[in-house]
């Protein structure tokens, strides 16, 4: 019996550590359950917190956009009337319409100058309003001043703008500073302070916004109050239609009401798009210079209760506590955990495959996948407009050469930061690599065309940047291509970019060009001449024309110019200006370049064998002479050929020179030393100076064509030939004219006393047997003339 005593404590004991362990497990499922719950309502409120609070922010980044627009506007038109401080209505008006004032401002309801005008000056002022005055005047007339009296200056409308003709509100003639008003006060105030001033304007039923700046004589602000007072010409105000700006900013965030004010001035401005919602939640945004928005939504939930997926989240927690609560509880937050740590750090290698490691913008690939789906969208939707703009860094190389890479991935990131700075935050910017960058613009038919954006990346990439601590800023700029429209994939859209981005650097750089469909043509052109450059050499395909050079005094041919010509299999001849330019980026120009000297040393060989001593002239390119080798390239061309170094001229344009004048000298030196002669081509189109012309120790100027072609019909031109051969004798160096084809030119030139020149007047470029038939022509007739003279 005691037996059975014991065993049934032990069982009883067991039994109360199993309800015990059971009523553990369910309060704590529950407990937990609960806490659950509320983490949930929390999170919930949380997120709606921040979506509100990223609305509140984007309605931010809107009105402060806005404003920005309507300050630059006022700040274009302080410089148009500084600039034309006696600009007629009409002169204004035009200006207003080139700028688009009102067009790209659909919140402005119009504009003015207010005027000082010192009494001295007022019968002349009253005298051009009455002609052709700033609001409406009743013909014939005269323009009075309101009210009458005689004060030592007046401040008078004396230019408006207006979105639509209605009767305006100021009396003709009505001085602002007769009478202590608000735009009075405000205007003396903008004076000292030099900065815009804001107000709240009453226009018939509703209160606009007044924005206005004070405008100097010269166009800028001055240091001083006393100097701005001394200045001070007139302002110039705007008034905007608050209810369109909040409509605008407010687009695609319903059930938000926005309050906005600046307080900075004497008036504070206060504007509201509705009446905010009681309880509800706010954020209040500091816009800067004096602009406060507060913003206000609905009410957040009020805990789990209210809350719909929290109250069943609890529910649930506790119908599963009642056996295994502890048990899910542990494992789902120990399973969450450890997701939460895989999502964390797949995120972070997807970033890292995704985005460029120096700018942290996105890079190609990230840049074709979001191109795919703009163009995807663009091809469902026809009112989206696809864009991409690609942008190169002119002298970016220069930059990496002569400062270090440093210095190059600093102008890299500030590029970087500054097209973010450009384009909206819908927009992609992003690194391909090197200096290149693309603009993904996804825009509907009425917002910025993308060829205005590229104007404003432009100018903001015009700004200098400062490479190295301490160092002095450096400008750099970039070439833009545009490409627009609808492709079939993102690789064509950035091709096409591309081949824009390639003919805009072709054009100069530093400007922006639109794809068009024959630069694809182009492009494949200039492909298939590439590829067949590689086999010109080796399968004979270049040969050399000559073009004789004459003595324009005597008529003597005493020299040759050689040209290189591409014998193409399938298009014939090509000339060197489809060719050449390519041959130099790939840096096939130095063997070209080289069998070109060496032939040309050839043939002049060979005619001097035959009898006939004429100079050779070869042109070099900049790229010939920037390499180290070129000299030791010349020398071979002398031995090979034994002819003599003075009958060799190699022709080097001006703009080669001057890519680097001391390399440059030092290698002209090393082939003056041989006894090579020197002449510097297309003279008079760069930027060379007399100190150079010395330091190179030329020999002959070769005058441009551009020149010679309007020698007889531009004074100007012939005065640069005047001066250009008289700078040649004042210096020892012969003239050489290029391009004569018309008797009336040579006539000229010779007036002018040049030395030397060459053209179809005299031979178009012949091969080397046409050559040696002109030279025997010639030959034959100076003989008959000697014989005649006798």
């Amino acid at each position: 019996m005691a037996g059975r005593y014991v065993s049934h404590h032990r069982s009883a004991g067991q039994l109360g550590i199993w309800v015990a362990t059971a009523t553990v497990l369910v309060v704590s499922g529950i407990v937990v359950s609960a806490l659950s719950a509320r983490v949930a309502a929390q999170n919930d409120r949380q997120k709606a917190r921040a979506t509100f609070t990223a609305s509140a922010a984007e309605v931010a980044s809107k009105l402060v956009l806005i404003i920005e627009h309507e300050e630059d506007l006022v700040v274009g038109a302080r410089a148009f009337i500084a600039d034309n401080p006696n600009a007629s209505q009409a002169a204004f008006l035009r200006w207003a319409t080139v700028v688009g004032a009102l067009e790209r401002s659909p919140e402005l309801e119009g504009g003015g100058e207010v005027a000082i005008v010192p009494a001295s000056r007022l019968a002349a002022f009253s005298a051009r309003q009455t002609a052709e005055p700033a609001n409406s005047l009743p013909a014939g007339s005269p323009y009075q001043v309101l009210p009458p009296g005689r004060r030592p200056y007046y401040c008078l409308l004396a230019l408006t703008l207006a979105r639509r003709p209605a009767p305006s509100a100021v009396p003709v003639g009505f001085d602002f500073c007769a009478a202590k008003t608000e735009l009075r006060t405000a205007l003396f105030t903008a004076r000292d302070s030099g900065q815009n001033a804001y107000l709240p304007n009453r226009a018939g039923k509703r209160t606009e916004l007044l924005i206005e700046t004070p405008i100097y004589r010269g166009g800028v602000v001055p240091k001083t109050i006393a100097e701005r007072r001394r200045t001070l010409i007139g302002a110039f105000a705007t008034s905007v239609n608050p209810r369109i700006i909040l409509a605008t900013a407010l687009h695609g965030h319903p059930g938000m009401a926005v309050e906005f004010h600046n307080g900075g001035g004497r008036s504070p401005v206060v504007f509201r798009s509705a009446t905010g919602v009681r309880g509800g939640q706010s954020a209040t945004i500091d816009l800067g210079a004096g602009w406060t928005m507060r913003a206000s939504g609905a009410a957040l939930n009020g805990g789990v209760l209210a809350d719909n997926g929290a109250l069943a989240l609890l529910l649930g927690g506790i119908v599963v506590s009642i056996l295994l609560g502890l048990l899910v509880f542990v494992l789902g937050t120990g399973r969450a955990r450890a997701l939460a740590m895989v999502r964390e750090k797949t995120r972070e290698v997807s970033y890292q495959a995704l985005h460029d490691a120096l700018t942290g913008l996105p890079n190609r690939a990230l840049v074709l996948d979001r191109a795919e789906r703009m163009l995807a969208r663009a091809h469902r939707d026809p009112r989206i407009v696809a864009a991409a703009l690609y942008l190169d860094i002119d002298r970016f190389k220069y930059v990496n050469d002569n400062f270090g890479h440093a210095a190059g991935d600093r102008l890299l990131r500030t590029v970087a930061e500054r097209l973010q700075g450009v384009v909206r935050d819908q927009d992609t910017v992003g690194r391909l690599g090197g200096d290149e960058f693309v603009v993904l613009l996804e825009s509907t038919t009425h917002e910025a065309p993308p060829d205005l954006v590229a104007e404003r990346v432009i100018e903001a990439l015009r700004q200098p940047v400062v490479l190295e601590d301490g160092d002095r800023p450096f400008s750099s700029s970039v070439s833009v291509g545009i490409a627009i429209g609808k492709r079939a994939s993102a690789d064509e859209l950035l091709r096409d970019a591309d081949l824009a981005l390639y003919t805009a650097k072709a054009a100069g750089k530093d400007r922006a060009v639109l794809f068009e469909a024959s630069m694809q043509r182009r492009a494949e052109d200039r492909r298939q001449l590439e590829l067949g450059l590689d086999e010109a050499i080796e399968a004979k395909q270049l040969f050399l024309l000559y073009q004789p050079i004459v003595h324009l005094r005597t008529r003597e041919v005493v020299g040759v110019e050689a040209l290189v010509r591409w014998r193409h299999p399938e298009r014939g001849v090509v000339e060197p200006d489809d060719f050449i330019p390519f041959a130099e980026e790939t840096g096939r120009i130095m063997e070209i370049g080289r069998w070109v000297l060496e032939e040309a040393c050839r043939q002049a060989a060979a005619w001097e064998a035959e009898g006939h001593r004429v100079g050779m002239s070869v042109n070099v390119s900049a790229y010939q002479l920037d390499r180290d080798g070129f000299a030791a390239d010349v020398q071979q061309a002398l031995e090979r050929s034994k002819i003599e170094p003075g009958s060799l001229t190699l022709e080097i344009t001006e703009t080669a020179l001057m890519r680097d004048v001391p390399a440059a000298s030092e290698r002209l030196k090393a082939i003056k030393a041989m006894g090579v002669r020197i002449a510097i081509d297309d003279f008079g189109t760069g930027s060379s100076s007399l100190a150079y012309l010395r330091e190179l120790s030329a020999d002959s100027l070769k005058i441009d064509r551009a020149f010679i072609a309007e020698i007889t019909d531009s004074g100007e031109s012939a005065a640069i030939i005047h001066t250009l051969v008289q700078l040649g004798k004042l210096l020892g160096i012969d003239t050489l004219a290029e391009g004569i084809e018309e008797p009336g030119q040579l006539a000229e030139l010779q007036r002018e006393h040049c030395d030397h020149g060459q053209g179809f007047l005299f031979a178009r470029p012949l091969d080397a047997p046409e050559i040696e038939r002109f030279l025997a022509s010639h030959a034959a007739s100076a003989r008959s003339a000697g014989v005649s003279g006798n």
